[in-house]
């Protein structure tokens, strides 16, 4: 019964370190930012690997190949998570949903359906904004 006792206060102290751990995240829309800057090397890397080189990636500083793409998807498994603890909190905001999808469709390997997911949830989102705004003007 000790033993018992012991796994549901772990349990309780697990649950109370997560809230912890999530009420000391930064701000929304610094994670937000941070998303979208890390796609951004996401996409950096990857075009350096394709011999695009920009922002001086891949000249006489070219790292190799399978570093690179470890490096990229570091970057977007990074992005994903911060996404993900974005959407956990609100998932009214499209433009989460929109950069997920994103994400997803830059994953190696790509997950199509993944990314198809989430844009056509972004999509749904705004047909459902531009409705009521097309209802708002209609009342004025």
């Amino acid at each position: 019964d000790d033993d018992d006792d012991d796994d549901d206060e772990e349990a309780k102290a697990k649950e109370l370190v997560e809230i912890d751990a999530a009420s000391a995240l930064p701000g929304f829309e610094f994670r937000c930012q941070t998303s979208k800057i890390l796609l951004e090397c996401a996409a950096v890397l990857g075009d350096s690997d394709r011999g695009g080189g920009g922002l001086g990636v891949g000249d006489e500083d070219h790292v190799g190949s399978d570093e690179n793409d470890a490096r990229k998807d570091a970057c977007v498994e990074s992005a994903i998570q911060v996404l993900g603890s974005l959407l956990a909190e609100n998932d009214e905001v499209v433009e989460v949903w929109y950069l997920l999808g994103c994400a997803f469709e830059v994953t190696t390997p790509t997950n199509v359906d993944a990314a198809k997911y989430y844009w056509e949830t972004a999509l749904t989102m705004l047909a459902k904004v531009k409705e009521g705004m097309d209802m708002a003007g209609d009342e004025v």
